[in-house]
């Protein structure tokens, strides 16, 4: 969901085979199908969740009668349909909002969440850090906003470069209120294609972890 983070979930997926496992031939790279699906806008907004289910909830049975092993979806704020989707298929489906926060929290403390308004105010990764001793931080509510139009920016194909000040602004800000925060979850599959490649805070990025999951099973060096 959201077509430049799907291709870029996908040139992810690709490089880390080549680089972490070493595919150099056809042969050697996973069986990927993408279904970049148009779902109505729910990131800022819940009004359409019920309308995006349906079609969600119609993709999955699809590609479970295809043949996939395992299933993801690539989309922070739709996990709020997680439950609901799985029940629809007997194949796994792999939680992005499980994988990030049992990396981060593994190695940082004091965690700032950049997300959408919608994963923020669903509490998606809060309810999941509860079973962490990690503490999360949230952006100021106007801040949370702006993040919900940065991620529309992206959307849109806007400025890469006003977009990536708009979000390190945030960023200063709320390491300004908050100096010992030492890691960033970037919650939104959009933010890692505005957030610079180097930071000075460990950053972790739910579209690179989604894909360290799905390809250490497909390369059967862990069970789902």
């Amino acid at each position: 969901m959201g077509p430049q983070a799907s291709a870029e979930f996908y040139r992810i997926i690709i490089e880390k085979a080549k680089t972490d496992y070493h595919a150099h031939t056809g042969n050697a790279y996973p069986e990927i199908v993408i279904d970049s699906v148009p779902v109505p806008d729910c990131f800022t907004s819940t009004k359409r969740l019920e309308e995006a289910a349906v079609l969600l909830e119609d993709r999955v049975q699809r590609l479970s009668t295809f043949g996939a092993t395992i299933l993801a979806l690539s989309c922070n704020t739709i996990h709020v349909l997680f439950s609901r989707l799985q029940k629809k298929t007997s194949v796994p489906m792999v939680s992005i909002i499980d994988e990030v926060t049992k990396k981060a929290c593994t190695q940082s403390k004091n965690i700032l969440l950049l997300a959408s308004p919608i994963t923020i105010e669903k509490q998606l990764y809060q309810t999941e850090m509860k079973n962490y001793t990690s503490h999360i931080i949230l952006p100021m509510e106007k801040d949370i906003s702006k993040l919900g139009l940065i991620i529309q920016g992206v959307l849109e194909g806007k400025d890469k470069q006003f977009l990536q000040s708009e979000l390190i602004t945030i960023v200063n800000r709320c390491i300004h209120t908050h100096p010992y925060i030492d890691g960033i979850i970037l919650g939104c599959t959009e933010l890692p294609l505005v957030f610079p490649s180097h930071f000075h805070i460990p950053v972790y990025n739910s579209l690179s972890l989604l894909a360290d999951s799905l390809l250490k099973q497909y390369y059967k060096k862990e069970d789902i």
